[in-house]
């Protein structure tokens, strides 16, 4: 089967734009691989910007007028059609004649941010050593390198991503390693930060769906479970009988307001013992174990993120398939975000989760894994 491999790589913000695209040329140079170059540089939105960027670099490289736009970016596909997005102007060779030549791309990111404050900056570097990708839904994203630098209110974000294809055995214990070439450019571009499958599915005997259309294999024999369980939440939570008759949210989020107090270690004495594991990031949670069948039951805990509130996902999943379900915390509100409070709220937060999750392994997870082919033992989805 063929098994995409998407790798996040740990990108460190004091390290110039140019310096690192430089770098990542030269590993593709050293490693004989000579890439396809996309780029784009885009000003924000007007109430945005003091200046244009795009301006600014036409004033000191006019040649790159070939490239300029200033027009809606196409929308993503698998993506409804009425999405729409307001104009943006930008240097972009996506889908063009004309190339953008490294050199220019790399003169641009020297000057990015202060004097050439770009709202946002993409640059791909692709080859056909990193293989050919095909996902679910009908995508089909180009394989390569991506470097994205870009705006945001607590400063420069920026992102390496990698993506590749290889061909994974059922049987195996793990993946094959990409090519040569490839796997010395992903050595060299840095330390891994997560890493995620994504599996082209096969048909399904009883699933009656064939590759390529909306749903194929085993998340078509999943859809249909999701579905219910979707529906019957609600009654599910008040079925269990959580060991915490919780107010609805709004009638607490103003009692806790500053409320303040650790969050793992309640998370870790209720979930290790039914063997899940926990790694914390900004603002979330996640509590991850594998069943007898290699499938990944994940609970997603947004702890943070916007608010001291919780959201809760409990999913699982395979090499094509991603069931996914919200419960709220307590049978008096259906509402998915709920605040934390201090440390004996949260406690008993956790232990109505931990009553969910348990009637959920119970029910959701066996149902599905019964129904699925057991998954491969490489099989790791990302987090």
């Amino acid at each position: 089967m063929q098994v995409a491999v998407q790798i996040e790589f740990k990108a460190d913000r004091k390290e110039p734009l140019g310096v690192l695209l430089r770098r990542i040329a030269a590993l593709f140079a050293s490693n004989g691989l000579e890439p396809e170059i996309e780029a784009t540089f885009s000003d924000g939105p007007a109430i945005l910007r003091r200046t244009s960027a795009v301006e600014r670099a036409l004033k000191k490289h006019p040649h790159l007028a070939l490239l300029e736009r200033n027009d809606a970016p196409v929308v993503r596909a698998g993506l409804p059609s009425q999405v729409s997005l307001p104009p943006v102007r930008r240097l972009a060779n996506a889908g063009s004649p004309n190339p953008f030549p490294l050199a220019d791309v790399i003169a641009l990111a020297d000057g990015v941010p202060r004097s050439l404050p770009f709202h946002a900056v993409h640059v791909s570097f692709r080859h056909a050593a990193f293989g050919t990708v095909t996902l679910p839904f009908g995508l089909a994203p180009r394989a390569g390198v991506d470097v994205g630098d870009g705006w945001w209110t607590s400063g420069r974000i920026r992102s390496v991503h990698a993506l590749y294809a290889v061909e994974g055995a059922a049987g195996a214990k793990a993946l094959p390693d990409p090519p040569a070439p490839v796997a010395a450019v992903l050595a060299g571009i840095g330390k891994t930060r997560s890493r995620s499958q994504f599996v082209e599915p096969a048909v399904h005997p009883a699933a009656g769906v064939t590759p390529g259309t909306a749903l194929a294999g085993d998340a078509a024999i999943v859809y249909p479970l999701l579905l219910e369980y979707k529906k019957d939440l609600p009654s599910i939570v008040q079925r269990i009988g959580l060991p915490h008759d919780l107010p609805p949210a709004a009638e607490v989020r103003l009692a806790f307001i500053g409320a303040s107090g650790p969050l793992k270690p309640t998370l870790v004495a209720a979930f290790k013992p039914r063997g899940y594991d926990c790694r914390g990031d900004s603002g979330t949670f996640t509590l991850r174990r594998r069943t007898s069948t290699n499938h990944v039951v994940d609970i997603e805990l947004d702890v943070g993120t916007w608010s001291r509130s919780v959201t809760f996902t409990f999913g699982v999943s395979g090499p094509s398939f991603n069931a996914m379900l919200t419960p709220p915390v307590t049978a008096r509100d259906v509402s998915t975000r709920y605040p934390i409070g201090d440390t004996a709220n949260w406690e008993k937060i956790v232990a109505n989760i931990a009553a969910i999750v348990d009637e959920l392994e119970r029910t959701f997870v066996a149902q599905i894994t019964a129904v699925v082919e057991p998954a491969p033992a490489w099989f790791e989805p990302g987090r």
